[in-house]
């Protein structure tokens, strides 16, 4: 009898232990559960296509200078996913107004052999008419902009070409003119003048054919051939 009554006392004390394990297991599942919800829904949030994860990553204030690697994958991806038919016959329609440029690795490698900055860069497009503004920063020179003004058209089906015949240089960082006249750049003996003569010498028309990679209404793709290099811009006005 005495040892019915230990066998009975030992059972009643080992059942409250089951049920706690078994709560700690249910708690566990529960939150097991809940943690892989979680994970799928940050999944699904995830930006999956190329032109997303770009936005994306302009939002975060990524650019030239701090989101190279960021950008390089997202790029590549923006690429193959180019939505435009013959890119080249629609980048004048689809190319107004002001685009700076964002991802373009021969820019950065440039910048570390010249120990000097280019940001931002910016090409305008109003027509056909084409002006590019390139901020430089550098601990020799200082701040300034290298401008240049001209066209840009349809080469190929793939392929823009185009023209620069206005060569100008601002000194200071908030010196910048936003166009020259013509007739400023072919006056020989004015400052004008000698850098819109060297920078037509320097100017080559076969360098001047980019193909068109990506294209829609916010985001574009060039190929800079020579140096078999993606520049990537984004609308900005």
């Amino acid at each position: 009898m005495a040892s019915l009554m230990n066998s009975n006392r030992l059972g009643n004390r080992a059942a409250p232990c089951r049920t706690r394990r078994n709560v700690r297991l249910v708690v566990h599942a529960t939150q097991s559960g809940n943690y892989q919800s979680g994970s799928q829904a940050l999944s699904q949030s995830q930006p999956t296509t190329g032109r997303a994860k770009v936005l994306q990553l302009l939002g975060e204030g990524l650019g030239l200078y701090n989101g190279a690697e960021q950008f390089e994958p997202a790029v590549k991806q923006l690429i193959l996913e180019n939505p435009t038919v013959a890119p080249g016959s629609f980048a004048v329609q689809l190319g107004q107004g002001t685009w700076q440029v964002f991802h373009a690795p021969h820019i950065s490698k440039m910048s570390s052999a010249l120990s000097t900055r280019f940001s931002p860069i910016q090409y305008r497009l109003t027509g056909t008419a084409l002006v590019s503004n390139v901020k430089y920063s550098s601990p020799l020179l200082g701040d300034g902009w290298l401008s240049a003004g001209g066209t840009m058209a349809r080469k190929y089906d793939d392929a823009v070409e185009v023209t620069f015949d206005r060569f100008w240089v601002d000194l200071g960082a908030d010196s910048l003119r936003a166009d020259l006249p013509a007739d400023s750049a072919k006056q020989l003996f004015t400052p004008d003048g000698v850098v819109g003569a060297l920078g037509r010498a320097a100017f080559f028309p076969q360098l001047a054919v980019f193909p068109v990679l990506y294209l829609d209404s916010d985001l574009a793709v060039f190929k800079f051939t020579p140096l078999d290099s993606a520049i990537a811009c984004h609308r900005v006005a």
